[in-house]
């Protein structure tokens, strides 16, 4: 039977090993998720834009968050399947939510990108009949305003004037 200091000693010698591994572990990082952010400001002419659009390299472009919508009212609805003749119609494929988001203050557009931080970016103003006013391709520095190099974090670029005529 141990005595009271063989217990403890064995509790410190565990103790003293737990502590010794723990310099091995890797680290760990806190849950991930943030937004890149871009700011575009206009010039020249910004009464006649009604929209600033973002596209990246592969064409994934930009469009005005979304806003909030009365629900609409609830109704019957008749089924049109009849499983002893056929087999379902497709279900309607739903629109991905843009990777890109687009809010309005004034004379300067802020672009929330998610964690997309894509290294060009095509600007173009459009007027209210989607004219293209103006248009411009853009190297984007980004450079991390949050997190760790470890774990990524939220990524900011210099501010981007375009020019409308």
């Amino acid at each position: 039977m141990k005595t009271g200091w063989g217990i403890l000693g064995t509790l410190a010698a565990a103790m003293a090993g737990l502590l010794s591994l723990t310099g091995c572990t890797t680290y760990a990082c806190p849950a991930i998720g943030w937004t890149n952010s871009l700011t575009v400001t206009v010039e020249g002419n910004p009464s006649a834009v009604s929209e600033v659009r973002l596209c990246d390299a592969k064409a994934r472009c930009s469009r005005p968050a979304p806003t909030p919508a009365d629900p609409l009212p609830l109704r019957s609805v008749a089924p049109t399947f009849d499983p002893s003749t056929a087999a379902p119609p497709p279900a309607p494929e739903s629109e991905p939510y843009p990777l890109f988001t687009v809010t309005r203050e004034g004379d300067t557009w802020n672009f929330m990108m998610g964690m997309n931080a894509p290294p060009s970016a095509t600007i173009s103003a459009l007027a209210a009949d989607g004219t293209v006013l103006a248009e411009q391709g853009f190297d984007l520095a980004w450079t991390r305003v949050g997190g760790s190099e470890q774990c990524g974090g939220p990524m900011s670029t210099p501010p981007l004037t375009l020019r409308v005529p």
